[in-house]
């Protein structure tokens, strides 16, 4: 009982709490637009089905709340259901005196308005939410310095060195070391283009950053982009030990500290890694520092081949260490001013389109990872997570969603936004709308196709977020 208490406060409520926002604000878009251009509307409902609560407001429409909470609609008087299906029988039949208040007798322009209001809607509460987020916080930042290049990494061959100062990634400015690894993180396996100064001269690369699969504080898996360019040196700190691996069988724990490899003494986890990757099947020893002790160990790394830029293989050798956390950065807040943080916030929401844009690109080259889809099972975990994290990461996520939401529904699929907009720009330019029989069959696939989405996701949400299988 006590398990499903707990499962319902961290998990249901921040999701519904989330969600409830987000479709409040989409409909409403729909909402206001439509009644500015004076349409009829019988209901505004957050949520589906069976009606909860409700009340009838003067001008007819009824404002409820549903029993299934995933979603919502605004519908318009003469639509056959909630996604504005206009309903032939109802329109022959209606109220001469109430005709031009329908939503399918308003003339292109104005419906093409009201489709588009929502996903605006939406991105407009995007906007707001960042912009206030970086007014009222600003933002801490790294210095864009590279401190330490990983050896054979992507930013060693591309030719950046350790005291380059970092100007962009593919247009978007970087102001701290934090705007690099986003940008960098956010593309795995795709040609980025990084501008970094050097003794003040300006240099431009285009480089392909590694796919990393990571996982987050929560234990989420997540495919990033890395090029092994860090803002600080690591300490030669143990963080953790791969299971199986030469150095859990040599007695290695997390924690330790590395103090010498073979008798050369150990920096930074870089130069580690420089002097054991060398060493492939050669015995080593290794001297550890554990709760103040020295402890001596020797192991043999294993030979690993790996294949490097130029496609050639190479054979180096792996202990299964990762590294420790970095020692304490020199991070500052950045604080924009009002018209600065207007050009962020709009170069933000570009960002988080862009990138949208180039996953949802990754399926159709074949570089898509299927467990990175999420469906409403995977949302509500990721907002249960968040919400341990406090109520301003929160709402930061629901500025994220909601800018999501905004962009699935312009996608050019009938019983969307997007497929209602695709109808009304074919009406736009024939001057007549398409046939009935046309656009049923449009709505057909469009169910259809969206309810194999829904299908999918919860099944993948269920496959990897719960049971782990094919980990």
């Amino acid at each position: 009982m006590f398990d499903f208490i707990y499962w319902l406060l961290s998990y249901v409520v921040p999701f519904l709490a989330v969600l409830t926002v987000i479709v409040f604000i989409h409909e409403m878009g729909h909402y206001l637009v439509a009644r500015w251009n004076g349409v009829a509307i019988d209901a505004f409902s957050i949520g589906f089905g069976k009606e909860l609560i409700g009340r009838t407001d003067r001008h007819g429409t009824r404002w409820k709340i549903s029993a299934i909470p995933l979603g919502g609609y605004v519908r318009f008087t003469g639509d056959m259901n909630a996604a504005s299906v206009p309903d032939p029988e109802a329109l022959a039949k209606v109220d001469p005196a109430l005709a031009p208040k329908l939503f399918a007798n308003k003339n292109v322009w104005q419906r093409i308005a009201v489709v588009v209001a929502g996903p605006l809607a939406n991105v407009i509460l995007t906007f707001v939410i960042l912009y206030a987020l970086l007014l009222g916080y600003g933002r801490f930042v790294t210095t864009p310095v590279v401190a330490e290049v990983a050896m054979n990494s992507v930013a060693e061959e591309a030719g950046i060195l350790p005291g380059d100062t970092l100007l962009s990634v593919d247009g978007y400015a970087v102001r701290g070391f934090e705007d690099f690894d986003r940008l960098i993180a956010t593309s795995p396996a795709r040609p980025v283009t990084i501008e970094f100064e050097r003794a003040g001269d300006r240099q431009v690369v285009t480089v392909v950053p590694d796919a990393n699969e990571v996982k987050d504080r929560f234990g989420n898996r997540q495919r990033v982009g890395d090029v092994g360019a860090y803002p600080f040196v690591l300490p030669p700190q143990v963080g953790s030990v791969i299971e199986g691996s030469p150095a859990e069988a040599a007695g290695i724990e997390a924690g330790d500290i590395l103090v010498s490899v073979d008798g050369q003494r150990v920096g930074d986890f870089q130069g580690f890694q420089r002097l054991v990757v060398g060493k492939p099947d050669q015995p080593v020893t290794l001297e550890l520092e554990r709760a103040g002790q020295l402890k001596t160990v020797q192991l043999i790394p294993e030979a690993t081949e790996v294949e490097t830029r130029a496609g050639e293989t190479e054979v180096i050798g792996r202990v299964g260490i990762g590294s420790g956390q970095p020692d304490a950065i020199d991070r500052t807040v950045y604080r924009p001013g009002p018209v600065e943080a207007l050009g962020m916030t709009v170069e933000e929401i570009r960002f988080i389109i862009q990138r949208t844009a180039a996953f949802l690109g990754d399926f159709f080259v074949g570089r898509g990872d299927v467990e990175q889809l999420g469906g409403p099972v995977k949302v509500a975990k990721v907002s249960g997570e968040v919400a341990t994290l406090g109520i301003v990461a929160l709402i930061n996520l629901t500025a994220l969603l909601s800018l999501n939401i905004g962009i699935f529904n312009l996608l050019p699929v009938p019983m969307l936004d997007g497929g209602h907009l695709l109808y009304y720009l074919v009406e736009a330019v024939r001057g007549r709308p398409l046939s009935m029989r046309v656009q049923e069959m449009g709505f057909r696939f469009g169910f259809a196709l969206v309810l194999a989405l829904m299908v999918f996701t919860l099944f993948n949400d269920t496959l990897f977020a719960y049971f782990g299988i094919l980990r």
